[in-house]
């Protein structure tokens, strides 16, 4: 059973909606990256199009993250298999940021770690007023960084401060404060959600903010210096050493340091916390 469906509005804006069959979230499997990838083949070949919207059938959730049970599972750091299932994703939403028209996620629910990455892959983003809307990258929280280009393309989206809040702490924003820093377009009923971020994706404002994604970070190197260890000091030096580089370079660099990160025995340790705790 697929675990997205397409559907073509009269206005030629796709929506493709992830609803992943038996599981109550959406999470980023390599076989859901996979199926993902052949529908970006798809559309791409596609001329009568005018926009893409990401949508989920999930109440409450957009896409949670990723199925962490292969970083549970890691020998160590560097795991080929690991790194096989990294530049999966990264060339998936590689694919989706070239797309030739505009992209929107519209986001009704959590959208967490990889499930952000890949709502910022997107031109925009819509927030439904669904109170459990939730953008934040908690990779910290597990010993890791942002894998999929959240350490590169979310602070040339949000600007540093809040990228480096955001990486370090691991918190996630509600719907306003994400509008209100510029992580979300708009904020609209749960109702009028898809309706909206199609809007967004005929409008000028797309194009526009592809553009403002993929150029240079500005003002990394003014960030105020605080003591940060592990995780979140590794995050913050990949997002200020790739700031200057070109975004596929600097996601380059975020990619190595992840995985000198995933599979030691502090990700490890925090992982099988993790999963403890959602058993309780």
């Amino acid at each position: 059973m697929s675990a997205l469906q397409l559907a073509v509005r009269p206005d030629g804006v796709a929506v493709l909606t992830f609803d992943q069959p038996g599981s109550r979230a959406n999470v980023l499997t390599a076989d859901l990256w996979a199926e993902f990838e052949a529908a970006l083949d798809a559309l791409v070949a596609r001329t009568d199009l005018k926009g893409l919207v990401l949508a989920s059938a999930k109440p409450g959730v957009f896409i949670a993250g990723a199925d962490l049970n292969l970083l549970a599972n890691a020998p160590g750091p560097n795991d080929p298999a690991v790194r096989g299932f990294i530049e999966q994703g990264l060339r998936v939403l590689e694919k989706l940021e070239a797309l030739p028209f505009p992209t929107c996620a519209a986001i009704d629910g959590a959208a967490l770690g990889g499930g952000l990455e890949v709502a910022i892959a997107c031109d925009c983003r819509v927030a439904g007023d669904n109170p459990k809307v939730r953008l934040g990258l908690p990779e910290v929280t597990l010993g890791l960084i942002p894998g999929w280009g959240g350490t590169q393309r979310l602070p040339r989206i949000v600007g540093t401060e809040t990228a480096a809040e955001m990486l370090t702490t691991g918190r996630p924003l509600d719907a306003a404060v994400a509008a209100a820093r510029g992580l979300v377009s708009q904020v609209t009923t749960s109702a009028e959600l898809t309706e909206a971020a199609a809007r967004i994706t005929a409008s000028p404002h797309g194009s526009d903010a592809r553009a403002r994604k993929l150029g240079p970070i500005h003002g990394a190197g003014a960030l105020a210096p605080l003591e940060r260890t592990g995780a979140a000091a590794e995050a913050v030096r990949v997002m200020v050493e790739g700031a200057a580089l070109p975004l596929k370079q600097a996601i380059a660099l975020e990619t190595e340091a992840f995985l000198r990160l995933a599979g030691s025995d502090e990700s490890k340790r925090l992982i099988a916390a993790f999963f403890a705790s959602r058993k309780k």
